[in-house]
């Protein structure tokens, strides 16, 4: 008697997570039955049907930050976003910094990360109404060794925080 009830179980179980699987979990599977010594058994499925074995269309929750493509149009206030152009030079070339995402006249600090971590102060600046800026600097001599990727840099004077500065990595040239 009881190999036949965990039979009737395994049976129904197998036809839930086929429905399921056949359905994509998007409906509820239709109740099955099995009939045993006792008489009719039916077996509820809710735990089951919540599992699915594709993943959604559509994502559950909507992304954590979302950046803009242009770092002129970001929000002021929004977390600082800085571009290096080119991204690539020698020593002494000219770079233009372009960033983002900081208060209406805030002031700046633009630095160097060499591959030493060896960090130097290039120029200060003011952003602009719309908390963004476009600063030129020359590519400084590297003062260090090592194997770190060189960086710029920008931070607020204004509001020294972790959440208040960018960083974009620089590969120097011969």
């Amino acid at each position: 008697m009881t190999a036949a009830v965990i039979t009737a179980a395994a049976t129904i179980i197998a036809a839930v997570i086929a429905a399921v699987a056949v359905s994509g979990g998007d409906s509820p599977p239709p109740a099955a039955s099995a009939a045993g010594p006792a008489g009719p058994t039916t077996a509820s499925t809710s735990a089951s049907a919540s599992a699915s074995a594709e993943p959604s269309s559509t994502p559950s929750d909507p992304p954590l930050q979302t950046l803009p493509a242009d770092p002129a149009t970001a929000s002021p206030h929004s977390r600082p976003r800085l571009v290096a152009v080119p991204d690539r030079a020698p020593v002494g070339a000219v770079v233009t910094l372009k960033a983002s995402g900081f208060a209406p006249d805030e002031q700046i600090r633009i630095t160097f990360r060499d591959s030493g971590s060896v960090e130097k102060d290039l120029r200060d600046v003011t952003a602009g109404p719309d908390g963004s800026f476009a600063a030129e600097v020359h590519v400084p001599s590297e003062t260090g060794s090592g194997s770190d990727t060189p960086t710029f840099r920008v931070w607020s004077l204004d509001d020294v925080d972790t959440d208040n500065q960018a960083d974009t990595p620089f590969t120097v040239t011969e």
